[in-house]
């Protein structure tokens, strides 16, 4: 991942200005092949979640359901907004990822894509 105030600028735009999507909190965890990223997204489908990955960012993004128009609400805090997360990680295996949702959890394992170390001979002209 990049520098901590890269990610900080990130988490600022993902606030304020993706879109105009309402964010979600989640947390990145670096593991011996990766990250795994657990985003908290309660009350939401497992259709309802979107995950794609494009040069070298991950964008998770869901729809919470509809609010009844015909319920007479006291208090009504619960917005139907769209939601959506991003982030950067620059060189990953686009191939191993692996995505779990269980218990309004959606979790996400991503490999860093090894550099393949190469020997070569060079000839002395």
């Amino acid at each position: 991942m990049r520098n901590d105030l890269y990610s900080l600028v990130n988490e600022f735009n993902n606030m304020f200005y993706d879109g105009g999507y309402k964010g979600f909190p989640i947390d990145v965890i670096e593991t011996e092949n990766g990250y795994k990223v657990v985003a908290e997204i309660p009350g939401v489908k497992k259709e309802d979640i979107k995950l794609e990955f494009e040069d070298g960012v991950l964008a998770v993004s869901a729809t919470a359901p509809k609010a009844d128009h015909n319920t007479k609400y006291l208090i009504h805090e619960r917005t139907n907004q769209k939601l959506r997360r991003t982030i950067n990680f620059g060189d990953i295996n686009e191939d191993t990822i692996k995505a779990s949702y269980e218990n309004g959890l959606l979790t996400v394992d991503v490999t860093v894509k090894k550099e393949e170390k190469t020997k070569k001979t060079i000839e002395i002209q």
